[in-house]
C-alpha cells in the first residue's frame, strides 16, 4: 500500500482526524476529495446495510468518484478513532506530482478490476455457453452485453449482431419489453413472463423469459440479466385448446343426444338385444378424449420439469369443466421414474404437498397386453380413513418420439361412477383406449 507516503513529514498538513460515527463522506455527496487510511478502522455502507470495512494502513479510498467524477456511491464512516490523508479535489494534481506512487497505486487498482472484470466476463460466456437456455445481459442503458449460443438460435441473430445493440431491437412490442423492465426495478426479479419477438427465419415467436436485476458491490444498478425459453409450441396448443372448448363440447352434446336417440329408436322399434351401453360409451369417450387433450399439453413441460406450467395446466383443464360433470377427483403426473412429479384435487382443502416425490415404483403397470393404459384399484389412508378407503385410478402412459416420457394417472370419483354410469371397477376394467 501506500506506507511510505504516510511517514513523509510533507503530507502532514493533509493528516485528518476523525471520531467513532464520523462520516468521512456520504453517499450521494458530490465530493471529489481522495482519502489514505494512516489508522483505524473504517465501515463502508450501502444505505443501512454494512457491505465492507478498510482496516489496512495505506488504504486508498474514494479514488472512484474523483476519477469519474460523479457523486459518492457509499458511505464510509469511522468505526472508532481514524486518522486519514485527505487530499482536497483541487490539490489532487500536484499531490500526485509530488507523491507518483499514489498515480501508481490507483493504476493498480484500476489493473486489478479491470483483470477481474475480464475475467469474470470471459468464465461468464464459457459458463452460458453450457446452458440450454436463452442467456441475455445488458448495461443500465439497455445494451446487450452477455448473449450465448442458446440466444442466437432462440431470437435467430448472432452475438456479433447483438453486441451492444439495444435489447428493444428483438421484441415485436418493445413497450410490452419496457413495462417489464420497469417491473423488474420494481420487484428485483420477475419469472416467466411470456414475450413475442420477431424471428428472422421463424416468424413471430413467444419465448418465456425470466430476469432479475444486476448490482455492483455497492448496490447500484447495472443491468438486467434474462433467461429465455422458446415457448410457441404451447402457445399453439394452449390456443388449439381454447378453441376446443368453443366446439368439442356441443359437438359431444351433439353425439350424445344421437347416440341417445339411436338407443331409444332402437329399444321400441326392435327386438334386437342392446348391445351398447351408451353410458358406459359416453365414459369411456370422455376419458380416452381427456387422456389425448392433458397428455398434447402437458408432456413438454413435464419433459422440461417445468412444475409451475404443469400445475397451471391442470387447474384450468378442471376450470374449464362442469363440477357437476367431472368423473374425476384428481389428476397424478409421473416422471419416467414412477416418482410423483405433480398432483391436482378437485377438493381445493385437500393439501397435495405431501405427495409430491411419493413413489409409485412398487405398483405394476404393465398387465401382459401391450396396453396404453392400467386401472389400478388402491386403498389410500387418511385421517377419515385410517384402515384406507378405495380408490380407483386409470394410468395412461406418456410417450414422445417412442420415449416414455412420463404416465398420466386419472383418478376417478367413485360416488359419480355409481350414480352416473352405474359403473365400478368391474365395468372400468374391460375398456380399451
Amino acid at each position: 500500500m501506500l506506507e511510505e507516503v504516510i511517514k513523509n513529514v510533507n503530507v502532514n498538513r493533509y493528516v485528518t482526524p476523525f471520531e467513532k460515527g464520523d462520516a468521512i463522506f456520504l453517499e450521494g455527496d458530490d465530493s471529489q476529495d481522495l482519502f489514505i487510511l494512516v489508522s483505524g478502522q473504517l465501515n463502508v455502507f450501502k444505505g443501512n446495510t454494512k457491505i465492507a470495512e478498510i482496516i489496512e494502513k495505506g488504504s486508498l479510498f474514494g479514488e472512484m468518484s474523483f476519477l469519474l467524477k460523479a457523486e459518492r456511491t457509499a458511505t464510509v464512516k469511522a468505526a472508532g478513532n481514524v486518522t486519514a490523508i485527505r487530499i482536497p479535489k483541487d490539490d489532487i494534481t500536484s499531490f500526485l506530482h509530488d507523491f507518483p506512487e499514489v498515480s501508481g497505486e490507483i493504476s493498480k487498482l484500476l489493473a486489478k478490476r479491470l483483470d477481474e472484470t475480464s475475467r469474470i466476463l470471459y468464465g461468464l460466456k464459457e459458463f452460458c455457453d453450457q446452458l440450454p437456455d436463452a442467456v441475455m445481459a445488458t448495461d443500465k442503458e439497455g445494451k446487450i452485453t452477455t448473449w450465448n449460443a442458446a440466444a442466437e438460435e432462440v431470437y435467430g441473430r448472432s452475438w456479433d449482431q447483438m453486441r451492444n445493440k439495444s435489447v428493444e431491437e428483438i421484441y415485436e412490442k418493445p413497450q410490452v419489453y419496457n413495462k417489464l423492465l420497469q417491473e423488474v426495478k420494481k420487484k428485483h426479479a420477475v419469472r416467466e413472463k411470456i414475450l413475442s419477438i420477431r424471428h428472422p427465419k421463424n416468424g413471430v415467436r413467444f419465448i418465456s423469459t425470466s430476469s432479475t436485476l444486476l448490482h455492483d458491490d455497492h448496490n447500484n444498478f447495472q443491468g438486467i440479466l434474462s433467461l429465455g425459453r422458446d415457448v410457441s409450441s404451447v402457445k399453439k396448443l394452449e390456443k388449439k385448446y381454447r378453441q376446443t372448448r368453443y366446439w368439442l363440447f356441443p359437438s359431444l352434446i351433439l353425439v350424445v343426444l344421437l347416440g341417445l336417440g339411436i338407443f331409444w329408436g332402437r329399444s321400441h322399434f326392435s327386438n334386437t338385444p342392446r348391445i351398447v351401453n351408451v353410458d358406459h360409451s359416453e365414459l369411456k369417450n370422455q376419458v380416452n378424449k381427456d387422456y389425448l387433450l392433458l397428455n398434447s399439453i402437458l408432456i413438454n413441460s413435464l419433459e422440461a420439469g417445468d412444475r409451475l406450467k404443469t400445475s397451471r395446466l391442470m387447474k384450468d383443464f378442471f376450470k374449464n369443466k362442469k363440477p357437476d360433470k367431472v368423473p374425476y377427483t384428481g389428476l397424478v403426473l409421473l416422471d419416467k421414474n414412477k416418482m410423483v412429479f405433480d398432483v391436482y384435487s378437485k377438493n381445493s382443502s385437500a393439501n397435495t404437498s405431501p405427495v409430491i416425490e411419493s413413489s409409485y415404483k412398487g405398483i405394476d403397470f404393465e398387465d401382459g397386453k401391450n396396453s396404453p393404459h392400467r386401472v389400478l384399484t388402491l386403498y389410500r389412508a387418511d385421517k377419515d380413513h385410517p384402515m384406507g378407503q378405495k380408490s380407483i385410478e386409470i394410468v395412461f402412459e406418456m410417450n414422445k418420439k417412442n420415449r416414455r416420457i412420463g404416465w398420466l394417472i386419472f383418478q376417478l370419483d367413485l360416488h359419480r361412477l355409481k350414480a352416473d354410469y352405474g359403473m365400478d371397477v368391474s365395468g372400468i376394467k374391460p375398456f380399451n383406449f
